[in-house]
């Protein structure tokens, strides 16, 4: 994954993010201490209360679910739809890949940690959703304990759209030197039911809650971009920008390459270029009024500037975040036999979520098995 970010020049892979260090490393014999080591990701299962169009059985449980009773066909393997035949993120439909750690066995994990590797700045906790999940919060309260604890980054992906409490996730986030949460939006309000299967009024109402007990957290509001956040691009930020939190930035889907936005480039490069533009617009409009409205609009919570010079982190942020996504498209060579397998994604995802795109996405239809630009 951090080779195709720098391939195709799409932002920072995660090994370029810190600089390289040979302290505690034997070059003779390739061993490092355990003081070396900085970073840990820890997973604890696939559990997970979404069934996003981009995900997979191996990341989400709610993928599973959806497709119990689904049985794949020739044609998805036609198609190489690696979602639905259950090879992605697997390398044959043998392997279960599938992650599931008890909180007891988390525990000893971080006891382990704290023990033995005295040196971590920084534990990731990816998922399935770590909010929906038991083993978190007892895991962050022991690792509360590390000796280290007060210098350590602790960042987590999460849909904010589970149920929990915001005035425990601050206090448990409190022992730490720097805390940000990965906020995987993906979608505007628009196409969020739609593509990610939550409820876009309580995310809003999560973020509201968390952000009025914790001032300190960096909030990160992600794009993980599609070929169906391309169609609904001016939607998806602007939703973003409404939500009030600190950063935004965007990614890319790069496998399934079904779902890789660059094919939108194929019969409708001019329309995603004045898509791009008008976000950009959009977003430099929204700036304007909020200088106007600069009174209140310096209150916000992202307000980085003064009253000579307002600036907000995430209208900063969104720009870059939308440059990245032209810059991916306009240069990544896409293939036509991966949008002829999108096509036929988006009719067996409508069937099996027993959805429909046309009942969400407005600036495309998808009409005898086709996209079409609506008029």
């Amino acid at each position: 994954m951090c080779m195709f970010v720098e391939q195709d020049n799409s932002g920072k892979s995660m090994r370029q993010e810190e600089p390289v260090t040979f302290d505690h490393y034997n070059k003779d014999t390739g061993e490092i201490e355990f003081a070396g080591l900085k970073t840990v990701e820890i997973r604890f299962s696939h559990s997970c209360n979404m069934a996003c169009l981009h995900c997979s059985q191996v990341f989400s449980s709610g993928w599973m679910t959806k497709l119990k009773r689904y049985q794949h066909d020739e044609e998805d393997k036609q198609h190489q739809l690696h979602q639905l035949t259950g090879v992605m993120h697997r390398k044959s439909p043998d392997d279960d890949l599938t992650m599931s750690i008890s909180t007891e066995r988390a525990l000893e994990i971080v006891e382990d940690l704290n023990k033995n590797f005295p040196n971590i700045e920084r534990i990731d906790f990816a998922g399935g959703e770590v909010l929906y999940q038991k083993q978190f919060f007892p895991t962050l309260r022991k690792l509360a304990q590390h000796p280290n604890a007060h210098n350590m980054l602790i960042m987590f992906h999460s849909n904010f759209n589970a149920d929990f409490d915001p005035l425990e996730l601050n206090e448990v986030l409190q022992p730490f030197g720097k805390t940000r949460i990965m906020v995987s939006v993906d979608s505007g309000p628009r196409i969020y039911p739609y593509f990610r299967q939550g409820s876009w009024e309580k995310l809003k109402n999560n973020l509201d809650a968390f952000k009025a007990v914790n001032k300190t957290t960096d909030l990160n509001l992600v794009c993980t971009t599609s070929v169906y956040q391309l169609m609904e691009i001016q939607d998806v930020f602007a939703g973003f920008l409404s939500l009030g939190c600190d950063w935004i930035s965007s990614s890319i889907v790069y496998t399934p390459d079904y779902l890789n936005p660059s094919l939108m480039m194929l019969d409708f490069a001019d329309n995603v270029m004045q898509d791009l533009d008008n976000a950009r617009s959009y977003v430099f409009e929204l700036e304007q009024e909020r200088i106007k409205n600069i009174e209140t609009t310096q209150h916000m919570r992202n307000f980085i500037g003064d009253k000579n010079k307002p600036l907000w982190s995430d209208i900063c942020s969104v720009i870059n975040a939308i440059e990245n996504i032209r810059t991916y498209v306009k240069n990544k060579q896409p293939d036509p036999k991966h949008y002829q397998a999108l096509m036929v994604y988006i009719r067996k995802s409508d069937e099996i979520w027993k959805q429909n795109f046309n009942d969400y996405l407005v600036n495309y239809k998808y009409v005898d098995g086709k996209i079409e630009r609506a008029k």
